[in-house]
């Protein structure tokens, strides 16, 4: 019992050596999210209860919030960033939803191989090279620029619109900005998740003389609904906190017309040098991306029981 009982404390010890050398692995990745990714996230709540110019801060509560709650441009911002993202959401998921679905059906595997590495391809040109063709050649605010080209041959307008720089026009010229908005990853996400379908379900709804558009909303998006929360989740969490073509084309104009959250934030820092304000619109936009994350993993969690 006793030479067991010595193998036994053998065993225990081997474990946590092992437990300890395993520790001591990922301590360096411990440290650098907490010292990148946790402290910029509590010192920004700290920050968001002072008037910060950088420098020195002054402790004034919660000053800026009932401030930001006043702030019509913010909560316009919001609005605008909603707007952003819902049609950014629906839109690019729908068009690589088709996609993906015209893929699956096509019969010819090397076409399919072909226009799979096709539509990838187009991932390898960065993102800021796209946005600047857009910007520089198709909604080119002189009559060179490809749209407006193609609108005044068709005498569809007399004079070349100006696009990101009209207030009438800037909305609906980010969201058509990067058109036909298909991603290469998440494309390839969608039809992974439609070659997973069992190949009986697929010959047991041919048998039965399914339609396509029966077969898509009764069997495909069913059996896509775990990728279609995952980019309604990150589409959300990316959307409300993206400012990219505000930087590059708009700096929140005309009229602020186009000014969102995250832009906001980056005006108020580096042109205002208010940062315990920028600070303060963190927080909240952190509390609003939260919140929504857990209304959808609820959701999720919820459907998954039943």
């Amino acid at each position: 019992m006793e030479l067991k009982s010595g193998d036994d404390m053998t065993t225990v010890k081997k474990r946590n050596y092992k437990g300890l050398w395993g520790l001591l692995w990922i301590l360096p990745g411990i440290l650098l999210i907490l010292v990148f990714s946790y402290y910029p996230l509590f010192s920004a709540f700290y920050y968001s209860l002072t008037d910060w110019n950088g420098k020195l801060a002054e402790f004034i509560f919660f000053d800026n919030f009932v401030e930001l709650f006043q702030d019509q441009l913010f909560l316009n911002s919001i609005i605008t960033a909603v707007v952003l993202t819902c049609s950014g959401i629906v839109l690019g998921n729908l068009a690589t939803f088709i996609l993906a679905e015209c893929l699956f059906n096509l019969k010819s595997q090397k076409a399919s191989s072909v226009y799979r590495f096709l539509f990838v391809l187009p991932c390898l040109v960065p993102g800021i090279v796209t946005m600047l063709l857009w910007n520089k050649i198709i909604f080119a605010v002189n009559d060179a620029g490809l749209i407006n080209s193609i609108l005044l041959s068709l005498n569809i307008i007399k004079e070349p619109l100006t696009w990101y720089a009209d207030e009438s026009t800037v909305l609906i010229s980010l969201v058509l900005t990067n058109f036909p908005w298909v991603a290469g990853t998440s494309f390839l996400i969608y039809l992974a998740g439609l070659q997973n379908i069992p190949d009986s379900i697929l010959e047991a709804s041919k048998l039965e003389g399914i339609t396509v558009m029966k077969r898509i909303f009764y069997i495909d998006l069913p059996y896509l609904m775990g990728q279609i929360r995952y980019f309604l989740m990150l589409g959300f969490i990316g959307g409300l906190q993206n400012y990219s073509m505000q930087l590059l084309f708009t700096k929140g104009g005309p009229f602020y017309k186009s000014m969102v959250p995250g832009y906001y934030i980056y005006w108020n820092a580096f042109n205002n040098m208010r940062y315990g304000y920028a600070c303060a619109c963190g927080v909240i936009m952190f509390v609003i991306i939260f919140a929504l994350t857990l209304i959808l993993n609820r959701l999720k969690s919820s459907e998954d029981l039943t």
